[in-house]
């Protein structure tokens, strides 16, 4: 019985959120993938001036912009194609 106190419901993905809370979401979403892909062109710079072992050594512990542009991009995208497909139907259904 108490496993399923904080257990999501199906109908908790239906809800909508404010369109101004979206707005600014998204608004923050491209200034982060602006950023990152201006990394992402220094660290390809960078990678092509060295050669590939030079290269692995130098960015051991650093920070890998290609992989976190590419998972802000999905977050992104998920988000977005998941409030408009909720408004699409709570305007068909509701």
């Amino acid at each position: 019985m108490l496993l399923n106190l904080n257990k999501s419901s199906w109908a908790n993905s239906l809800k909508l959120d404010d369109y101004t809370d979206q707005h600014t979401r998204n608004v923050d979403s491209l200034k982060k993938l602006a950023k990152l892909s201006e990394q992402y062109i220094k660290w390809i710079d960078e990678e092509t001036k060295k050669s590939t072992d030079e290269f692995e050594v130098a960015s051991v512990g650093k920070m890998n912009p290609k992989l976190h542009l590419f998972k802000e991009t999905e977050e992104s995208l998920n988000t977005n194609v998941l409030n408009s497909l909720g408004t699409m139907l709570s305007t068909v259904v509701f």
